[in-house]
């Protein structure tokens, strides 16, 4: 999903395939309800903000959405779906060791959001408030994460003795960190969090030292001018 501004379709006749038109629109409304909701909260939305902004016609909105809501649905499941895969793509090498793709994943996850701050903000704020629906697949993500993490029980040495109900926790604790991150004007800078969200996940399965260990090597590479104080 682009952060720039929809461009509109010539007008006149401009014998582009009908189907060729209606992606085009259908892909211009998503930009448009991510650009709105990255200004205003989720409720203060309106049809009318988002077709001004998509330049299409409010028939031909309703022709492609029944509704807000399944705009904004739409406009979640389109990025999701990568955003899920490039996180979890970046941790699965099978030459990596669980740390290292636990670092991985967080450095591609940051990333992510930093560079679509329109769909940060729908994914971890505006959620809440959309509906049933939304918040159905902000958990069905969430669990998808947690999964992710919870392999370090079976790849860390000891990590059977840890609680399958860890990996949930640790996920919706960086959910918070990173809404906090989000609400504070500050998500350009999130990868800056990273060293911190990789020792908390780390150091549930493994020894202490080992955890501040990585995370000092994560944030030289990463965030070179992370606090000292911090480590």
């Amino acid at each position: 999903m682009s952060s720039r501004a929809p461009n509109r379709l010539p007008s006149g006749r401009h014998n582009l395939p009908r189907e060729f038109v209606v992606n085009s629109q259908r892909d211009r409304l998503l930009d448009s309800m991510a650009e709105a909701c990255a200004e205003k909260r989720y409720a203060e939305v309106s049809v009318a903000d988002i077709v001004a902004r998509a330049k299409v016609s409010r028939s031909t909105f309703y022709e492609i959405f029944p509704d807000k809501e399944a705009c904004f649905l739409a406009t979640y499941d389109a990025i999701l779906g990568r955003f899920v895969a490039e996180v979890i793509r970046a941790g699965r090498d099978p030459s990596m060791e669980w740390p290292d793709q636990i670092e991985a994943g967080v450095e591609t996850c940051l990333g992510f959001f930093a560079a679509e701050p329109a769909f940060a903000r729908m994914c971890i704020i505006d959620m809440f408030s959309a509906g049933d629906s939304a918040l159905a697949r902000y958990r069905s993500a969430v669990r998808m994460l947690s999964a992710f993490v919870d392999r370090g029980r079976r790849r860390i040495p000891g990590g059977d003795e840890v609680p399958a109900s860890v990996a949930g926790m640790v996920i919706g604790g960086a959910a918070v960190v990173i809404r906090a991150e989000i609400v504070a004007g500050r998500t350009g800078r999130l990868p800056e969090v990273g060293p911190d969200l990789v020792y908390s996940i780390l150091v549930c399965y493994m020894d202490q030292d080992e955890a501040l260990r990585r995370t000092r090597r994560y944030a030289d590479r990463v965030v070179p001018h992370y606090p000292e104080e911090s480590r």
